[in-house]
């Protein structure tokens, strides 16, 4: 089965990364095909040749949470940053990068711009991967 780009950047957007906690997404090399594992389920899979998936945002590592400060210091006005700090000190910063709609903090144009930030990470991480993949198939 050939791997789409929506396959890709769903498995590299869902990844835990964390194969002993929540599990990892993978690359099976000699099946060319994704799958998910984690220690706490072993599959046959894990002993033959894989690579992981690159994740968005790991496991206990709040990457995504420190891009979104770092674009709102970056973008936009000190009373609409000091808003949205006010809100994560509430509610945490995962829930401020949220729509309002959702009980998060963005109005819609403010989650337009940071979601055209997060695509364009996961389009850089996808690219990595089927770089990788191009190069095992040399």
């Amino acid at each position: 089965m050939t791997i789409t780009d929506r396959m890709l950047t769903g498995a590299i957007a869902n990844n835990p990364a964390n194969y002993h906690g929540d599990g990892e997404w993978r690359y099976s090399i000699p099946h060319q095909a994704l799958y998910y594992a984690k220690a706490a389920e072993s599959d046959p899979r894990d002993q033959e040749p894989f690579f992981p998936l690159p994740s968005l945002n790991p496991d206990g590592t709040k990457r995504m949470e420190h891009a979104f400060q770092t674009f709102v210091r970056r973008r936009w006005s000190p009373s609409r940053q000091r808003e949205l700090e006010r809100f994560a000190e509430r509610k945490g910063w995962s829930l401020a990068m949220e729509l309002k709609y959702g009980g998060g903090a963005l109005e819609d144009k403010e989650a337009d711009e940071w979601q055209y930030v997060v695509n364009r990470e996961l389009q850089r991480l996808a690219a990595q991967v089927r770089e990788r993949i191009a190069q095992l198939n040399g």
